[in-house]
Parts: structure tokens; sequence; C-alpha cells
């Protein structure tokens, strides 16, 4: 089912994932397919063009829907224009000073914004203090909260967005709970604005989101539920093991050791892939060159890695990911804890079961499958089933406290 259009894998997980997206009307699916059909297999420039063609003809419809009045037609049309641009923007990170880069970012940005300003109830832009600076968060409200609400804190991961959680949020909402979505080191505007590289140790991200969440009074602070989204299947775990206020942590996909996924390209062990790195810097960037243009996934992987980290080489890629790593943590986790895993996950295959196996406090494992049409990486077009499963799991939690 993945490979719809694309014999290409990476193209082919990406429309299916903006199909998806047709369940929180954040994509249409004559969009989707039109400007897909129009792509070149494999090919990143023709990628970013088809959809930017597409992202900025809804800007269009957008423009003129609001300049007639016509507000909520407009709201729907900017936000499938932000996500196009976003989506746009998604393969062009080998070439960090390619202008297109912060150019489509920003008119992804704007769009939303837009979105913003149309959305009833708000959606509300926040700063969240961090060591010397802030981090960007949306905060979304429930509507006549007179008393205080769980909140849920939703987290992406290696390449995901803020705004892309706008579904999940307003699902959230739906289900009697604020929702908080951010951007920590790494990601989203904290790396294309802030120049905030990935970090290991996510406890020091997450700390300050939930001292933020604690000053507002419409937050129950008892209530307080992590979700991690893809490599923030690692990330919100991490967090988890040292942050000890939070009422439960999703892992949705859980993610053990962020490394093995790049291990399994050179079917090398850890210890010795990591060694190779450091030890010789030189043969393992030119061992991976190689590599990589057999495979482009993995050559997306390592230019996308290297952007996000702050880095200019795979070997300096590689030694940090090797700290991306729960081994002797898991079992630190206090907090009812929930492990996602999909059947046909290619980049974190086998990684959720041996997190959970690890965790020692209350724990959940639910397996999506091919059976069910939900059986890729973090559910890919399969958002309603995803959701609604994972949504009653927080509720199971909440109400049993």
């Amino acid at each position: 089912m993945n490979n719809l259009i694309f014999k290409d894998d990476q193209f082919a997980s990406k429309v299916l994932g903006l199909l998806g997206d047709t369940s929180f009307k954040a994509a249409d699916i004559g969009e989707v397919v039109s400007t897909a059909e129009k792509i070149k297999e494999g090919d990143y420039q023709s990628w970013c063009e088809e959809w930017t063609k597409t992202a900025k003809r809804l800007q269009k419809v957008a423009e003129d829907s609001y300049s007639d009045g016509h507000l909520i037609s407009a709201r729907k049309a900017y936000l499938r224009a932000s996500n196009y641009y976003r989506i746009a923007e998604f393969y062009l990170h080998e070439n960090p000073e390619n202008p297109k880069i912060d150019e489509l970012y920003n008119a992804s940005l704007d769009c939303f914004s837009h979105v913003m300003k149309l959305n009833k109830p708000v959606i509300e832009e926040v700063k969240i203090p961090y060591e010397n600076t802030t981090l960007t968060g949306h905060f979304y409200k429930l509507e006549d909260s007179e008393e205080p609400k769980p909140v849920l804190i939703a987290m992406t991961g290696f390449d995901g967005t803020k705004e892309a959680f706008c579904g999940m949020a307003m699902d959230a909402l739906e289900h009697g709970m604020h929702c908080i979505a951010f951007e920590g080191p790494g990601q989203g505007e904290a790396v294309h604005k802030q120049q905030l590289f990935f970090r290991h140790d996510y406890e020091k991200v997450i700390t300050p989101v939930v001292d933020y969440l604690l000053t507002r009074k419409e937050v129950d602070p008892k209530k307080i539920v992590l979700w991690g989204q893809s490599l923030g299947g690692y990330l919100a775990p991490r967090a988890a093991a040292f942050e000890h206020r939070l009422a439960g942590c999703i892992a949705n996909g859980g993610v053990y050791d962020f490394l093995g996924g790049f291990t399994s390209i050179f079917n090398m062990p850890r210890e010795e892939f990591l060694n190779f790195a450091l030890s010789d810097s030189e043969g393992f960037n030119k061992a991976v060159k190689e590599k990589v243009e057999l495979n482009s996934k993995a050559k997306w992987s390592f230019s996308h890695g290297m952007y996000v980290f702050g880095v200019n080489t795979p070997a300096e890629f590689i030694l940090k990911v090797g700290d991306f790593y729960m081994k002797g943590l898991a079992e630190k986790i206090q907090c009812p804890t929930l492990i996602v895993d999909s059947e046909n996950d290619k980049l974190l295959r086998d990684q959720a079961r041996q997190l959970y196996e690890e965790i020692t406090c209350y724990k959940d494992f639910i397996l999506f499958t091919a059976e069910e049409g939900a059986e890729f990486h973090c559910q890919a077009g399969a958002k309603l089933i995803a959701n609604e499963r994972i949504f009653s799991w927080i509720e199971k939690i909440l109400r049993n406290m």
C-alpha cells in the first residue's frame, strides 16, 4: 500500500503521510495525488518545485478567500498551503546554504500564522524560557475552561514541526485536554531561526516546558502528559527518566537506540561502528558517501542529520547520535508509559519492543498492523485509528489517577 505513486520508499512514505493529513484537513486527496504525479522519481528538485507550485496556488486561494470575507475557507486553504510549503522544503538540507530553505520554511510559518488568527478556539503562540533564550510553542486552549484541566505536550522528532501537530491538538481538545505543541533544539524554529541543534539529554528541554505549564492556571499540574513522535519516541522516554512530574508518557514509536537505524546500513555492531567513526573519520566519511549514493533514504538521513545536529561530517553526526541511547535509563521512568510500534516500521524496526522490555513502571504496548492499514512509521496514512487508540490510553491513565 505504501508505494501508491512512487517506487522509491522515501517519496512513497511522504505521500502516504500527506494523504493521512487529509484526516485533519491539512491536505486534500486530489491535490496530493495530482502534485505527486508530476514529480520525477527520486528527484529532490522536482519534489521541491511541484509542492511549491501547489502551495503557492493554495496560498493565493486563501488570500482571495480572506479578501472576500470567506474566513473559514481562508483558514482551511492556509492550513493546506502551510503543509505543502513544509513538505516542499523537506529534502533541501543537503545544502544548508540553499536560500529556498528559509524562503519555503518562512512561507509555511506565514500561512500557519493566518490559521492561528482565524482558528476558534484561538491557537496561542507562546515563548517557553529555555536556558538563555526561549522556545516557540503553540498552546491550544479548551474553551470555557474555568477549572484546571489536563494538558498534552506534543513533541516532534528528527524532521517534524509543531505546525504538523495541529490535527493532534484538535483531537486533544475533543478529549477534554489542552495541548502544547513545541519545538526543541534540532527541531523547527529552534534550528531554523536560532541554530539550536539536537541534544541527547532532552530532560533539559522538557523540564522547562513543564515549568512553563505550571505557570498557567488552566493547567492541572498533576495531569501533564508527554507524547513524543518518531525520534520523539526516544526524546520523551529520555525526559521521563529524569522529569518525574509527568502523569504519563507516550513514545510513538519507541526508540531504544537511535544509532541502530544507521548501524543497520553498514551491518556493523554498535561499538565497532562508533569506533570506526572516532578512530578513522576520513575513512568513515568516505564509506558513508559510497553507501548513501546507493540508498536515497540513507542519503537524506545523513544530510538532514548533519543539518539538525549542526555538524559538517557524517563521522561527527554519528558520534553525537551514539548518545541517543536508553540503555540504563528506561528503568528510571516512573510515570505510566505507552510504547507504540508499527508492524512495518522500516525506520525503527525492533526498537520499540526493546525499550518496552526495559521499562519497570506501569507500561502498555500497542502494535499497529498491516491488517488495520496502520503498519508504517508513526502510522502514516492511518492517523484516525492511531489517535483513537492512543487518546483512549491517555484517558484511561488520567481516570485512574
